[in-house]
């Protein structure tokens, strides 16, 4: 949940069972959680789906990927980089939807990083639409990680003394372990993002830091969040398990974070285990919580689906140049 213009080389270069490995690591991670949980408990809650929270999950799926989108625009036009309205929520949808369903979870940014740098070519456009893409998801990253951090510092405030004294520091722990694993993940590629990063300054400081920059990126980032939140929030009363908000608030943003580990496809199985682990917290059985999870991410994917109809358009295209040709 990071491109940059090394990407598209960095996936030819993956290793070619590294895709496998994190599908089934992630299949692997799912079925032990719903084995652990019970599994027929959740398929109960999940046979019994109501369909208005369902509903509005897909309508919160929608503002986030519609406000992302916006946030692209605002971002790269900062840099220089027009980009026509309806173009960044088709690439968007698109993207959103490679990222879900294939490994490594920035290949569908790696997709937006070429398409929009594609019509005049040259380094320094390509160097462009990357830091575009690249400062974009930075700063719904940045958004959520604060998220993350107000959950680890107000969760044990909140639930401490509801629960026996053993699980808060077990938490706590789980958390630490969480970022420990980001950090080396992050780590593991610093060696190629380092010549990129180094030109960031000026572009970071045109898309974040002048003329009413920070007010935009700040509000369309929370409001992306939020909208995961509610995606959530509203995946588990559709299981009829609701979060209060103070779950949805300090404990969901835990769970997501999960999802930036590069240990599986789309973020299935990791999420499970940690909404099985973390919310819980807040009184929720683990097995509502993971049938939860699973139709968060059942609404995430299918929200993301009209970008499949960027690929079709994207095919009759290409059928239709080569007819002409």
């Amino acid at each position: 949940m990071n491109p940059g213009p090394t990407l598209p080389g960095a996936l030819r270069r993956l290793h070619p069972f590294l895709p496998v490995a994190q599908l089934a690591a992630g299949l692997l991670v799912l079925a032990a959680t719903v084995r652990l949980v019970d599994g027929s408990g959740v398929a109960r809650r999940l046979a019994g789906i109501e369909p208005v929270p369902l509903a509005l999950a897909l309508l919160a799926v929608q503002v986030q990927v519609l406000v992302s989108a916006l946030r692209w625009r605002f971002t790269a036009g900062r840099l220089g980089q027009a980009l026509p309205l309806g173009r960044a929520v088709a690439e968007y949808y698109l993207a959103s939807l490679l990222n879900q369903v294939l490994p490594g979870g920035v290949a569908g940014d790696a997709v937006r990083v070429l398409r929009s740098s594609r019509e005049r070519g040259g380094e320094r456009r390509t160097a462009r639409a990357a830091q575009a893409v690249v400062l974009e998801r930075l700063s719904g990253q940045v958004v959520l990680l604060g998220a993350a951090l107000a959950g680890v510092l107000l969760a044990p405030l909140v639930y401490g003394r509801d629960l026996p004294g053993r699980w808060t520091p077990l938490v706590l722990a789980g958390v630490l372990l969480l970022a420990v694993l980001l950090g080396l993940a992050l780590t593991r590629a610093r060696g190629r993002a380092a010549g990129f990063i180094a030109t960031m300054g000026p572009a970071l400081g045109e898309a974040f830091f002048r003329r009413g920059a920070p007010l935009v990126q700040l509000a369309s980032s929370l409001a992306v969040v939020g909208a995961y939140l509610a995606a959530f929030a509203l995946a588990g009363a559709a299981v009829g398990a609701p979060l209060g908000l103070g779950a949805a608030l300090l404990l969901v943003p835990l769970v997501l974070l999960s999802m930036l580990l590069p240990v599986s496809v789309g973020g299935w199985g990791v999420r499970e285990g940690a909404a099985a682990a973390i919310l819980p917290v807040a009184g929720l059985g683990a097995q509502e919580a993971v049938a939860a999870s699973l139709v968060y991410g059942l609404a995430s994917l299918l929200g993301a689906m009209p970008g499949l109809l960027v690929l079709l358009r994207f095919a009759v295209a290409r059928r239709r140049r080569r007819a002409t040709a």
